[in-house]
């Protein structure tokens, strides 16, 4: 079954170089993108245009950025650990943000990883593969029921 990621970020630069680091992995997934905090909730919860799960699956993986409209990612990152069936989803704060506040913070919210947006695509595109591969590939995740 192919696994699914969700991308949470509204710079659309941002997203042509996940997309393209994504498909530069060579690692079969679905790769789903929301633009806001908002959206994101909508879509894990299955609302508002986001009910079909053959074509909005539940995320093996989540991609959250920090600097969102309407929601910001810490808020998304404490909603989706706030939820029992996403608890155990890894989240990876993929942002511009070194500020030691902004990881401080994800970290006690729950926060799986904390990867820096880097101007160097390649040195992007192999820590996106370094993710994939592993929380796609090689861990084994616990059983989820669909939402």
């Amino acid at each position: 079954m192919m696994k699914t990621v969700l991308l949470v970020e509204d710079d659309v630069d941002d997203v042509f170089f996940m997309k393209s680091a994504c498909k530069r992995t060579e690692i079969p997934h679905r790769l789903n993108i929301v633009s806001d905090g908002d959206s994101a909730i909508e879509y894990l919860t299955g609302v508002n245009g986001y009910q079909d799960r053959r074509h909005h699956p539940l995320p093996d993986l989540i991609f959250v950025d920090i600097k969102l409209p309407k929601r910001d990612g810490h808020e998304v990152l404490k909603w989706i650990r706030g939820q029992r069936l996403f608890q155990d989803v890894p989240v990876i704060m993929l942002t511009s943000s070194d500020e030691p506040s902004d990881i401080e913070r994800a970290y006690k919210l729950g926060v799986t990883s904390y990867l820096l947006k880097n101007a160097d695509p390649q040195e992007f595109s192999a820590g996106v593969r370094v993710i994939l591969k592993y929380w796609l590939q090689l861990n084994i995740a616990p059983f989820r029921r669909a939402a």
